[in-house]
């Protein structure tokens, strides 16, 4: 939750007797829906009359919808029509801007991962870096709405912007700069490794990720594969129903998934159908601090099914659901936390992070998937090295590079 700044008790207190015939106050029970609207609707013609300058309705309405959802959680949000419509080509597969996952996390703003093929990934922004200023803009992570306008702005302006970071392995602030671009979010690459194991990464979860690892599946199994590695480092997420769906090409029977909340349409379970790409071929899982959300599911499903083992780093912790609810004024919708999830085994995963069943750290100089070419990253990524040699057998990999 965040905090409500009390600056301003004071000036409140001692404005309170030019308005005292019009006091609107309520005991200490909670207020039904009736008073709340009533509440509201005094406040609106307080500021309306007295405010010291002309009050912009749409910009009063868009903050009173802010203030509601921002007490709730950190991913309960109010959605313009711009942001909506960029959200939704998001899911689509396309992706306009510079390519930045953020977090609010324990005061700070966090990156959750650049996005795979975005600026931000070329520029060299990493997971776990703190974001401190955009351009000149002071990054508050009280108040997001200021900077997210900014960054928006200036993708629409199709300018650069330069973000100051703090990177906890780098003794100086780092300043990086971003162009904004078209990116065709290509959520998936497959390659071969030695020793016919198969290597698939997914960088993110929308409506063409299923589509893409099905392609995926069936190039890497045009000669004989012995195991695969399946990398969901830094991705953060995206689509419940394309992680389900992925999830279900690995698992022939059981649980997926399944979300719990407060009204009926919020509890669900997901099963895996009998049909499977990738039956009985031995699966290992690379996760880390930027795997979140949809990711977490997948991995989480393997898991709990005993369909692969989990390598790497603690995943990142976000285990709720969000459901996207169009607002019939204004062209707008609210982004709801509607649901938790739970891992098959039962797990409700929301801000603890699933463990890897190995803990291998990652290197700290740079950013082993910035490298295309896995036959290199063998040697210099500890975490993808694991996961190779959990697959083949240490008699089988004299040839490796």
């Amino acid at each position: 939750m965040r905090r409500i700044i009390p600056f301003l008790v004071g000036l409140l207190l001692c404005a309170s007797s030019a308005f005292a015939g019009q006091e609107y106050h309520k005991d200490a029970a909670s207020p039904t829906q009736q008073d709340t609207q009533a509440l509201v609707n005094a406040v609106q013609e307080l500021i309306e009359d007295y405010y010291v300058d002309e009050v912009d309705q749409q910009a009063l309405l868009d903050g009173a919808l802010k203030g509601m959802l921002e007490v709730l959680d950190p991913h309960s949000t109010y959605l313009r029509p711009h942001t909506l419509s960029l959200l939704r080509d998001n899911n689509r597969g396309h992706y306009y801007g510079y390519g930045l996952e953020v977090s609010v996390d324990e005061g700070e703003i966090r990156v959750v991962s650049p996005m795979a093929n975005s600026s931000a990934e070329y520029a060299g922004v990493q997971p776990g870096d703190v974001l401190l200023k955009v351009d000149e803009l002071e990054a508050d992570p009280d108040d997001l709405d200021p900077m997210i306008a900014y960054i928006k702005q200036a993708s629409l302006d199709d300018r650069p912007v330069h973000l100051t970071l703090r990177r906890d392995s780098e003794p100086e602030l780092l300043v990086l700069r971003l162009l904004p671009s078209e990116v065709e979010v290509v959520s998936s690459e497959s390659h071969r490794l030695p020793g016919n194991i198969g290597y698939l990464r997914i960088t993110s979860f929308n409506q063409r990720t299923a589509s893409e690892i099905r392609l995926a599946a069936h190039q890497l199994s045009q000669a004989p594969l012995d195991g695969l590695v399946l990398d969901l480092r830094n991705n953060p997420g995206g689509l419940l129903d394309a992680a389900v769906q992925v999830a279900d090409m690995f698992l022939s029977e059981g649980v997926i998934v399944t979300t719990h909340g407060r009204f009926f349409d919020a509890n669900s379970q997901y099963s895996a159908s009998r049909f499977t790409l990738f039956r009985d071929l031995p699966v290992v899982v690379i996760i880390n601090e930027g795997s979140a959300s949809a990711a977490e599911i997948l991995a989480g499903a393997l898991q709990d099914q005993g369909r692969a083992l989990l390598v790497g780093e603690r995943s990142f912790g976000k285990g709720t659901v969000q459901s996207l609810i169009p607002l019939l004024s204004g062209g707008g919708a609210i982004k709801l936390t509607t649901a938790r999830y739970a891992t098959p085994n039962g797990t409700f995963i929301d801000q603890q992070g699933i463990d890897p069943d190995v803990a291998v750290e990652a290197k700290e100089d740079g950013d082993i998937l910035s490298n295309n070419n896995p036959l290199l990253s063998l040697q210099d990524d500890p975490q993808l090295l694991a996961a190779y040699d959990l697959l083949v057998p240490k008699s089988a990999q004299l040839g490796r590079p």
